[in-house]
C-alpha cells in the first residue's frame, strides 16, 4: 500500500484514530475522539499498553510503572495539601534528566497545574527572566540549578524544593518531604483538553526567550498522531511488523526540550515503553545501554546520533536491537543518512521536523524514501494536521514553489506567554507560521530550504542572533555587531559574530567570552569572531546586512579576531 491507502485502511479498521471536528476561535480543527483527552487520562491509558513492568531506568535505579504512578500521586498530593497548588498555578522544574523529572511533570499536570520547563543551561540572569516572565512561585531544582536560582529566589518569593542535593533550611528536601507523601486525600480537579499543561521556552528572533504555552489537547494530539503514523507504516512496510520487539527508549534529549518530553517520554507512556535515562551524554556508555537494555528507539538531535554511530563504528557494533534512529531538532547533514544506514543496516534511519510551538508534531520521513532523498523533511504526520506554503502576503503558492511553511493543527501552541503581538504574527486564523521556507511536491513531501528567522540551530539548541547581539552591545568597547550561523560538521551550526569596535579600542576573543560568560548560556557564546575596521555592511534601508556580512566573513574578506 502507499501512504494514502494505508491511512484509509487505519481509519476504516482502528477505532482509536477516529476523529471529529471542533471549533475554536471561529476556526475548525480535527481531534481524536477515542484517545485519552488529557495527560492525566494518559497515565491511566498507559496501564493498558505496558510492555514491561519497568518504566524508568536510571543507572542502578529501576522504577516500575505502578511505582511511578504512586510517586506521581505523592507529588500531586504534596503540592495540593502542603503548598496549596490549584488548577492553573505554575510550578517550575529546573534540573538534568533525573528520574524525578518525569514524576514531577506528571504530578503537576495531574492537578491541572502548569509545568514551567526551565532551561537547565540558563545563567542566573536568564533564569531570573524566565521566572519573572512565567510568575512561577514553586520550583523543584537539582544542586546546580539551586545555585543559579538562589540569588533571586527570595526577592521573587520562590519556594524551592531540592532534588538530590544538600541545602539549607530555606530549601525543602524532595526525598524527606515529597517522595512518600500520602496521597489518599488527593482531590483531582476536572481538567479540560483545552487547559494549559506547560510552558516551554524557545529562543526567537525577538531576543528574549519566548514562553510557548501548550495545552493538554495539543500534547495528546501529537502523541497519538505519532502512534497513528506507526500504524500507517505497518501497512506500507508490512515486512517490518513481525520483527518488532517490546518498545525500549533511550532518552537522550533534555526533558525541558520538546523532543525529550513529547516524542520520547509522553509517547513512551502511550506506547507502553520502558525509558532509560543517562546522567550525561556518553556515546560509549550509550552503546552498552543499547545492548544491555535492548533499546529499540532513539529520537535525538543529529549531533548526538552522529556521536553514537561513530562510536558503534569504532566498536564494530551493529546495534541490532535498534529499530529506529530518528533525528530531530535540527537537520541531519545529508551525507550522514547513508553513512548511518551502512553502519546500522538493521535500523530504520528516519527524521522528524516539528517545533516547540507544535508540540513537536509536523512531518517525518524514513526508509528508502529518506535514503534516496536525504534532503527531505518528510510528509505530514497523521490526519489532524493541514499544511500549506504561503508567500509574504500569506497567499498559498503553487505546488513546488518555495514559501513559508504554515501548519494548522490542534497540536499548535495556544500562544506565546505575555506576548500578544508575537503570537498574532505567527498564529493567523489557526495556522502556525513556522518561519521556515520550503516547498511541497506532488506526492505531498516537504523539503525545507531556509529560515526566515534570525535563528542559529546549534546541535538542536535554538539561539537568537538578536539576543547575542544585545549582550555584545553592552560591552563598552563594541560599537556594533552582527551575529550569524557558521557551518560546523558536529553541531550543524555554531555562533559567529562580526564586530566593529569604538575608536581606539582593542579586544581579544578571550576578553569578549569572559564578558559574556555570566550573561549567556555557554552554547550561545560565539565560537568564531571577525573584526571589521569600518562600519558593518548595511542594506538599502541602512539596516545591518546579516547575509552580506556572513558571506564576507566566511570568505575571509574580513579578518578573524584571535
Amino acid at each position: 500500500m502507499d501512504f494514502e491507502e494505508a491511512t484509509k485502511k487505519v481509519l476504516e479498521t482502528d477505532d482509536l484514530y477516529q476523529f471529529s471536528q471542533y471549533t475554536h476561535d471561529g476556526q475548525i480543527y480535527k481531534t481524536f475522539v477515542n484517545t485519552p483527552q488529557t495527560l492525566h487520562e494518559l497515565l491511566e491509558y498507559g496501564k493498558k499498553t505496558r510492555q514491561w513492568d519497568e518504566f524508568i531506568i536510571y543507572e542502578n535505579e529501576r522504577i516500575t510503572y505502578s511505582e511511578f504512578l504512586e510517586k506521581v500521586n505523592s507529588v500531586a498530593a504534596f503540592l495540593q495539601k502542603e503548598l496549596g497548588v490549584k488548577k492553573g498555578d505554575k510550578v517550575a522544574i529546573a534540573m538534568r534528566n533525573f528520574p524525578e523529572y518525569p514524576i514531577l511533570l506528571m504530578g503537576i499536570v495531574s492537578l491541572g497545574a502548569i509545568v514551567v520547563f526551565v532551561n537547565a543551561w540558563w545563567t542566573t540572569s536568564e533564569m531570573e527572566y524566565g521566572f519573572n516572565d512565567s510568575s512561577a512561585k514553586i520550583c523543584f531544582a537539582d544542586k546546580e540549578r539551586l545555585n543559579v536560582i538562589l540569588p533571586f529566589a527570595k526577592a521573587y518569593g520562590i519556594k524551592l524544593i531540592g532534588i538530590r542535593s544538600e541545602h539549607d533550611n530555606n530549601v525543602l528536601d524532595y526525598e524527606e518531604e515529597v517522595a512518600s507523601y500520602p496521597s489518599k486525600s488527593l482531590k483531582a480537579p476536572n481538567i479540560d483538553p483545552k487547559d494549559d499543561f506547560g510552558i516551554m521556552y524557545t529562543s526567537g528572533s525577538t531576543g528574549n526567550p519566548k514562553g510557548v504555552v501548550l495545552t493538554h489537547r495539543g500534547a495528546i494530539s501529537a502523541v497519538f498522531s505519532w502512534l497513528m503514523m506507526e500504524k500507517i507504516g505497518s501497512y506500507v512496510y508490512p515486512e517490518k511488523v513481525a520483527a518488532k520487539k517490546p518498545s525500549s527508549i533511550l532518552l537522550l534529549s533534555p526533558f525541558f526540550h520538546v523532543n525529550g518530553s513529547h516524542p520520547n517520554f509522553l509517547y513512551g507512556i502511550a506506547k507502553g515503553s520502558k525509558i532509560i535515562l543517562m546522567y550525561r551524554w556518553d556515546p560509549k556508555q550509550a552503546v552498552d545501554i543499547i545492548e544491555n537494555e535492548n533499546i529499540t528507539l532513539i529520537r535525538a538531535v543529529p549531533t548526538v546520533i552522529s556521536d553514537l554511530v561513530e562510536e558503534a563504528i569504532t566498536q564494530n557494533k551493529s546495534l541490532s536491537s535498534l529499530e529506529t534512529l530518528n533525528a530531530g531538532g535540527a537537520k541531519r547533514p545529508p551525507p550522514n543518512v547513508a553513512r548511518e544506514k551502512k553502519a546500522l543496516p538493521s535500523t530504520d534511519i528516519s527524521s522528524g521536523y516539528g517545533m516547540t510551538e507544535t508540540n513537536a508534531l509536523g512531518v517525518s520521513v524514513s526508509g528508502d524514501e529518506y535514503l534516496e532523498n536525504p534532503e527531505l523533511a518528510g510528509r505530514l504526520i497523521g490526519v489532524l494536521q493541514d499544511i500549506k506554503i504561503v508567500d509574504e502576503n500569506d497567499k498559498e503558492v503553487k505546488s513546488g514553489e518555495v514559501g513559508e511553511i504554515a501548519i494548522k493543527s490542534p497540536a499548535n501552541m495556544r500562544c506565546y506567554l505575555n506576548k500578544k503581538i508575537e503570537t498574532d504574527e505567527v498564529l493567523i486564523d489557526g495556522w502556525m507560521h513556522t518561519g521556515d521556507l520550503g516547498f511541497i511536491n506532488s506526492q505531498g513531501l516537504v523539503t525545507i530550504v531556509d529560515r526566515k528567522k534570525n535563528i542559529i540551530i546549534r546541535g538542536g539548541e535554538n539561539i537568537s542572533c538578536l539576543e547575542v547581539e544585545g549582550m555584545l552591545q553592552k560591552h563598552q568597547s563594541i560599537l556594533e555587531s552582527i551575529v550569524f550561523a557558521v557551518p560546523n560538521e558536529r553541531f550543524g551550526e555554531e555562533v559567529g559574530v562580526c564586530i566593529n569596535l569604538k575608536k581606539k579600542e582593542t579586544l581579544k576573543k578571550e576578553d569578549i567570552n569572559q564578558f559574556l560568560n555570566d550573561k549567556l548560556a555557554k552554547f550561545k557564546i560565539p565560537t568564531h569572531y571577525w573584526l571589521s575596521d569600518d562600519s558593518l555592511p548595511r542594506g538599502a534601508t541602512d539596516k545591518l546586512d546579516r547575509i552580506k556580512t556572513r558571506k564576507l566573513c566566511l570568505n575571509n574578506k574580513i579578518k578573524s579576531l584571535l
